[in-house]
């Protein structure tokens, strides 16, 4: 019964054993598997971190060792918890002396002394296993050693290489260096003997010049020689011409009291057509009078052709006044926002409302920018200052290219009309003012 007793825990602890000698046998050819890739995938490891990887590796079997004795107690004392003699049967394995000092009282038969002998050759094998283990794990950190010292040697000749190369490449920059500076001062002599060579063609130049400018001056005295007889002999054309205007200018006299009036009746009818273009009248007969008045002048002066440049459609049916086409603006401009929005063309439904949205939005823009906001605040300041050509322009500019042209160009039109009346009227006063002063 003692045997069997017995056996069952030497049984366990056999499997126990054969188990661990399999995980060790397995932790230690993983180990080396490991170690190989480790040392084909980084060959510039240090020895720290081979030495860390060797430690690493003993700490694990010190584990495993642990591990195992701690099983071999608890399947030990389960089995004498079972038989409820765990008072009477010791720990086999820790303690060998004890077992045998507690059987004196039992008769020793042959098993007993084979389970004795048998747990002695278990601990035998367990300890010829670690030395076998230790002399594996010592030749692998042996080749392991040679392998990283290779490694190790070989870097150094890598870097014995490198420092070559980078003594050739040092030497190669200093001789590029050297045929550099070698270029440069070719290139500076060269530049320098082709300023010299250009400094003189320059000094030739110069006195081909010279040469010129003498020749040049003879030719300009005695031009101006030939200019003084010229002069003497036109003085005397022009006594000449005195004494025949002294002749004429009795009858220069009529001619100018004629002239005069009709100077008095050009600024009448000048005053009369502003006050018409001041109310936005039609002015034919204030047109009709200053042609009356152009008679006694010249119908082909400055008045005249001021006169001429007036549209019949003005003359006939009048002008906006200023005040009229700053109301007339202050109308469109709704129009204007709506169909700026809108291409050449013409749009949808769609296109026409997100213009009508877009248009009721007023936002603030910068006077440098193309908007209409911008474009409409600027016609406003050049109606502001009479500028009426600058408005049309700037707004038929504004808005080309799209559905808001076709709206500007009527009001564009007025304001152009009204610039043309200003100015022949501008115009008209200045020609009045010079004759009367002069």
């Amino acid at each position: 019964m003692l045997l069997l007793h017995i056996s069952s825990p030497i049984k366990k602890k056999l499997n126990l054993w054969s188990k661990k000698e399999d995980f060790v046998d397995n932790s230690v050819y993983n180990s080396k598997e490991d170690g190989m890739k480790v040392a084909d995938s980084h060959q510039d490891l240090s020895s720290q971190e081979q030495k860390d990887s060797l430690e690493s590796a003993t700490k694990e079997m010190k584990m495993l060792a642990e591990t195992y004795a701690v099983l071999v107690d608890e399947s030990s004392a389960k089995e004498h918890r079972n038989t409820g003699e765990s008072d009477a049967i010791p720990n086999i394995v820790k303690d060998k002396e004890a077992f045998v000092s507690s059987s004196d009282n039992m008769e020793r038969p042959d098993d007993v002394k084979l389970v004795l002998d048998f747990l002695e050759a278990i601990h035998i094998a367990e300890r010829k296993q670690a030395e076998s283990d230790a002399a594996i794990f010592a030749e692998e950190k042996r080749r392991m050693k040679e392998k990283y010292d290779k490694e190790l040697k070989d870097a150094r000749a890598r870097q014995l290489m490198y420092a070559e190369e980078a003594a050739i490449l040092e030497k190669e920059l200093h001789e590029e260096k050297r045929k550099a500076a070698a270029t440069i001062k070719s290139i500076e002599e060269q530049a320098e003997q082709k300023l010299r060579e250009e400094v003189q063609l320059k000094k030739e130049e110069a006195d081909v010049l010279l040469r010129e400018a003498h020749d040049l001056a003879k030719a300009e005295l005695a031009a101006a020689i030939a200019n003084e007889k010229a002069s003497q002999i036109e003085k005397i054309a022009e006594a000449n011409l005195n004494i025949n205007a002294l002749c004429m200018a009795f009858y220069a006299r009529s001619e100018e009291a004629r002239q005069t009036h009709s100077v008095h009746k050009l600024s009448l009818g000048t005053f009369a057509l502003e006050d018409a273009l001041s109310k936005g009248l039609p002015f034919r007969p204030e047109i009709d009078a200053l042609y009356k008045s152009l008679e006694g002048i010249d119908q082909e002066s400055l008045p005249g052709l001021a006169l001429s440049s007036l549209p019949d459609e003005i003359i006939d049916f009048g002008l906006d006044t200023p005040r009229q086409l700053n109301q007339k603006f202050d109308g469109l401009k709704g129009t204007l926002r709506h169909f700026s929005l809108i291409p050449a063309g013409g749009g949808g439904l769609l296109a026409h409302a997100v213009a009508y949205i877009a248009s009721s939005i007023k936002l603030p823009e910068d006077g440098s920018s193309e908007g209409i906001e911008s474009i409409i605040s600027r016609v406003e300041g050049f109606l502001a200052e009479k500028k009426y050509a600058e408005a049309a322009d700037t707004l038929e500019e504004g808005v080309r290219g799209t559905e808001a042209e076709l709206v500007a160009v009527e009001w564009s039109r007025l304001a152009r009309n009204r610039a043309v009346a200003e100015q022949a009227l501008s115009l008209l006063k200045s020609c009045a003012l010079s004759v009367n002063f002069g």
